[in-house]
Order: structure tokens, then C-alpha cells, then sequence
């Protein structure tokens, strides 16, 4: 439930509102500027409502401390009807909304509504752009194999109920995000925010934070009140991407929330509640997992209710035709390029091809070769590295030779590869070690380990 603040010095306004907000939200009243900020900094309101003449402190005077507290706090102020210059001076220190007094009930409420979807609207669009570039969208979900065309129709299927978690699996590179973004924009929550959170990406001691939130002080270098994916997900889509790398002290606080979706951010006092569908992926056996102790059993069951296989690219290659036409034109297109086409040749031999890396290794290669390669009128087998035309990848990770196609993510996987292979030698394959000597974590280290196929 959203948490409202009404600020007003009048008795009367005050119980008015309570009145109209009661049954909706969770509330608090304050009838002065210093109360108001008390309880924003221990309750966290989603949304004030302040009057902007009060003796003392003055509602111009406690927006901008307000918003210091939390910058995504939503803000309505009650003004006069003839005060404009004062509503112009409350929306440049942060407010979004006013309503002039006397006020009309339904108007207030609606104006509080239209305040809040707002603002989810935007937190939604803020989370979007700050995820990785995006080489897909839903209307791009390229295949036609048996295999893809039933994954397909069971992520549609199970998108159907809004509420029911779903469980990807699939190796890296497949469309494990790309299939959650599908079931998210296929169920009745599409219009709010899709929250993904990477658990092997984020450090350990941060994990708490970012999923859950923290209040500001609670611990060094939390300089403000921060909400969490959890909370910005309210209403919407939680996509814990990669969550067998969760570690097992965070796995017990998750299923709590996942019990009765309550969560407390980090140094508060506040239960919390989100309504949120949790989608989770990864490339990993969980039930192989809580044999070995290294996933929870009951977080499991609790995560395992639809769970959806997505095929590696080598059982659908059928689909392998259709995914290299679909590639080149969007790179052609975006890079300007003359190559159009696909030789009979290099078709078959890209057909031929294992695809390890899946439908994201098929896609790196594609731009690779329109940007080295497409003043060609037509992609030849020449344009293929030799793993694709049919020889054997190197051995051992070597210095690039510059005159190979290659590009930036191949670069930095060798150089990765080559560092983690140093440390474990000199670690004597301990990953601990190994971690520290890389100045990382060994949860990130075992991912990359695994991501990378390395063998020490």
C-alpha cells in the first residue's frame, strides 16, 4: 500500500483528507513543515500532499528538503486561488501537481492518482534506459522452429496469469530476457515498470540494497534515502536475471518477500509491501543446486511454478536462416552498408555451425561483419571466421591478430579469459584467491569462469 503525507497547519483540511485517502492509502498527517520532515525521513511517504501557507516553515520552504530526503518523492501542494506565484516557485523546487483551495474531493483524489502513475511511468522509463543497449524488442522475436514456435506459446501462455512466477532456463545467449520482456509485455501488468536486476553483477554486500532499498545513513556511502528494484517494481515485473548466482543469506531474505511480499529497506523500521510478479532466469541446474547445497530448496518450489526451457540455437536450426537475414538487414540498415545478401555458401556453412555462444554469438558475428566487411554486395564465406568455415578454434587465448575481423566484446572476453587463467595459475585454482587478486569477488569471478567456458 502507497504511504500518503498530508502537511496542513488547519485541523479541519487535515481530517477532510484523511477522510478521502483513508481506505487507499497508508497515512500520515502533520500540521507544521518540521513534523512533515520527521516523518518523511522515517516513514518514506511515496506521495505528499502540502499546503504551501504555514506558519513557521512554509511549504516553499520544506519542498526542496523533501526532495533531498528522496528525489522521486511525488509532490502535490495545496495552494490559494489567487497565489500563482507561489505554485510557480513550488514547481521549480520539485513539485509536480497543485490543486487550489477550496478543493473539490474527486478532483484531489484524481489529481493524487494521475500523480502517482506519473511518476511509476517514469521510473519505468528511468530503468529502461539506464539497462544494457538493447538489440531486440517484443515484435522481433525471430523463429519459426517447432522448438522456438512451443517456447513461444508457453511464455504466452503463462504470461496469461499476472501473478504466477515463471523460470527460464536456457544457456547463455538463447533469449532468456528477451522471452521475460515478452511475458511481461503480454499480461495485464504491461503497463507498469519491468525491473530487471542482474544477481551475478551486483557485489554481495550490495545485493540487499538494490533489490530492496536502503534509508539514508543506514551504512557508508548512503548519503540519501535510496528505493530498491523491488520497490520501483511495484505493480509491475521483477526479472531476477541469473538468480543461481544469488548467494544463500540473500536466497532466505528473497523468499521471505516472495511469501507475503513484504520487505523492509535496508536500516529501516518501515514494513514495506510490493506487489510485484517475480520472472527469474539462469543458465544453471537449480534442482542440481539444492542437491549440492548451494541453492535453497524451498526458494525453489516457491521459484519453480512455470518452469519454461528455452532451446539452444542448435536444436532449432532451422531458425538459423531467418535469424541471419533478420541481423543483417538491421545492421545493413543501421550501418549503412551495401551487403544485402547471404551467399548460398556461407549460409550453409553458418548453418553447419554448433553456435556455443547462441543466438547472441550469431548476432555479435552479424555486426561484426557488416561493419568490416559491408561495402560487399554479399555476405561470402570469406567473411567468416575460421571456426565458422569449418576449422578449429584456437586452443589457447593468444594476442588478436589485428587483420582478423574481430570486435570490442571479443577483445575484452580475451583479455578476461587471459587474466583469469593468470590468476588461477598463480592461485593454485583457488577462486578466493584468485579473486582477490583480480580485486573482485569470487561470486563474479565464478561467472565469468562459467560464461567463459574457462578451464584452468
Amino acid at each position: 500500500m502507497r504511504t500518503l503525507l498530508i502537511v496542513d497547519d488547519e485541523h479541519s483540511v487535515r481530517i477532510s483528507l484523511q477522510a478521502v485517502f483513508d481506505s487507499e492509502y497508508r497515512l500520515l498527517l502533520a500540521e507544521n513543515g518540521k513534523t512533515a520532515l520527521r516523518l518523511a525521513e522515517e516513514e518514506g511517504p511515496d506521495i505528499v500532499l502540502i499546503d504551501l501557507m504555514m506558519p513557521g516553515m512554509s511549504g516553499l520552504d520544506v519542498i526542496p528538503q523533501l526532495k533531498a530526503l528522496d528525489p522521486h518523492v511525488v509532490i502535490v501542494v495545496l495552494s490559494a486561488m489567487n497565489d500563482v506565484e507561489s505554485v510557480v516557485k513550488a514547481v521549480r523546487l520539485g513539485a509536480g501537481h497543485y490543486v487550489t483551495k477550496p478543493f473539490d474531493v474527486n478532483e484531489v483524489r484524481l489529481l493524487v492518482q494521475m500523480a502517482l502513475k506519473a511518476a511509476e511511468k517514469s521510473v519505468g522509463l528511468s530503468a529502461l534506459k539506464t539497462e544494457m543497449t538493447r538489440w531486440y524488442n517484443v515484435d522481433q522475436v525471430v523463429g519459426s522452429s517447432d522448438a522456438w514456435m512451443e517456447t513461444l506459446a508457453m511464455v504466452k501462455r503463462a504470461a496469461g496469469s499476472s501473478d504466477t512466477t515463471i523460470m527460464f532456463y536456457g544457456e547463455s545467449g538463447t533469449g532468456k530476457e528477451l522471452l521475460t520482456r515478452l511475458a511481461h509485455d503480454s499480461s495485464s501488468r504491461s503497463k507498469a515498470p519491468f525491473i530487471p536486476i542482474h544477481c551475478a553483477a551486483i557485489p554481495e554486500a550490495l545485493l540487499e540494497s538494490e533489490l530492496f532499498g536502503h534509508e539514508k545513513g543506514s551504512f557508508t556511502g548512503a548519503t540519501e534515502l535510496r528505493r530498491g528494484c523491488v520497490e520501483m517494481a511495484d505493480h509491475g515485473t521483477l526479472f531476477l536475471d541469473e538468480i543461481g548466482e544469488m548467494p544463500l543469506a540473500m536466497q532466505s531474505k528473497l523468499l521471505r518477500f516472495l511469501q507475503d511480499h513484504q520487505f523492509m529497506r535496508v536500516g529501516g523500521r518501515t514494513i514495506r509491501q510490493a506487489d510485484v510478479r517475480v520472472l527469474g532466469a539462469t543458465n544453471k541446474d537449480l534442482r542440481k543446486g539444492v542437491e549440492e547445497g548451494w541453492f535453497r530448496e524451498d526458494l525453489f518450489y516457491r521459484l519453480n511454478v512455470v518452469p519454461i526451457l528455452i532451446p539452444p540455437l542448435r536444436d532449432r536450426k532451422g531458425d538459423v536462416e531467418l535469424l541471419v537475414r533478420h541481423f543483417l538487414a538491421h545492421f545493413c540498415k543501421e550501418c549503412r552498408a551495401a551487403m544485402k545478401e547471404t551467399t548460398p555458401e556461407a549460409l550453409a556453412l553458418l548453418k553447419d555451425h554448433s553456435w556455443p555462444g547462441n543466438v547472441r554469438e550469431l548476432r555479435n558475428l552479424m555486426e561484426r561483419i557488416v561493419v568490416l566487411n559491408g561495402d560487399s554486395s554479399a555476405l561470402a564465406p570469406e567473411h567468416l571466421p575460421v571456426e565458422v568455415r569449418g576449422g578449429a578454434a584456437p586452443s589457447s587465448v593468444t594476442s588478436p591478430d589485428l587483420s582478423l575481423p574481430t570486435s570490442m566484446d571479443d577483445r575484452v572476453q580475451e583479455l578476461e579469459t587471459r587474466l583469469i587463467q593468470a590468476a588461477l595459475e598463480q592461485s593454485d585454482e583457488n577462486l578466493s584467491q584468485a579473486a582477490v587478486l583480480l580485486q573482485t569477488t569470487r561470486r563474479i569471478l565464478k561467472y565469468k569462469i562459467d560464461q567463459y567456458n574457462i578451464v584452468a
